[in-house]
């Protein structure tokens, strides 16, 4: 009997052993799954601060687009050359057709003669300068600077209509080469003779390339 009351306390001992060691196990499990919540919460609040302070960078972006504008950047040479090269009206041809408009530079010197006597040195020379001016301004045209930049630098400086124009075309071809140590001064040039045909076109081109 005795041995009966024993086996029979040391099972009730057992399950109140194991009742609380379950117990123990699922406080520690409790207790685990609140410390990783409040972990994940920590962290959607940290994201949740980030998400705001990109947000409101970004509003401030946009505000100062609206009232300030996009930031402007300096064109390049090309895209300048590209936005101020117009080849040359042909002069010479419209002046025969008696096109020329008042106004309209022409090189008295270089015009085409049409007298009917036989060419002179001079008139040869005149007509090979208006020959090189134009062959030049198409080699522009065609993306050729290389090529015609030794045209025009015969031609440029000369104190005649198609030498001013030459100069211009000249720095022009520097420009389209990227070849600014050559072009500035060109441009220089242009901007120190106030009645030169192209002097506001190398001041904007200028302050451009120097960042003025």
């Amino acid at each position: 009997m005795a041995k009966d009351q024993n086996s029979s306390f040391d099972a009730k001992d057992l399950k109140a052993a194991l009742k609380a060691n379950e117990r123990d196990r699922l406080q520690a499990a409790f207790k685990e799954l609140e410390r990783k919540k409040k972990q994940k919460s920590g962290k959607i609040r940290l994201l949740y601060g980030l998400g705001a302070a990109a947000a409101a960078a970004a509003a401030a972006i946009v505000l100062i687009i609206i009232f300030v504008g996009l930031p402007k950047f300096a064109p390049s040479p090309g895209d300048l050359f590209a936005e101020y090269f117009e080849p040359a009206p042909n002069l010479l041809e419209k002046q025969e057709r008696g096109e020329i408009q008042e106004g309209i530079p022409i090189d008295t010197t270089a015009v085409s003669y049409s007298s009917g006597l036989p060419p002179t040195s001079t008139d040869l020379a005149a007509e090979q300068i208006a020959i090189d001016f134009y062959e030049a301004n198409d080699l522009l045209a065609e993306g050729k600077a290389e090529a015609a930049i030794p045209l025009l630098k015969n031609l440029a400086g000369q104190d005649s209509d198609f030498g001013r124009s030459s100069t211009w075309y000249l720095a022009l071809a520097y420009l389209k080469l990227v070849d600014l140590d050559q072009a500035k001064p060109l441009f220089q040039e242009m901007i120190d003779q106030p009645t030169h045909p192209y002097h506001k076109e190398s001041k904007v081109i200028l302050q451009h390339l120097t960042g003025g």
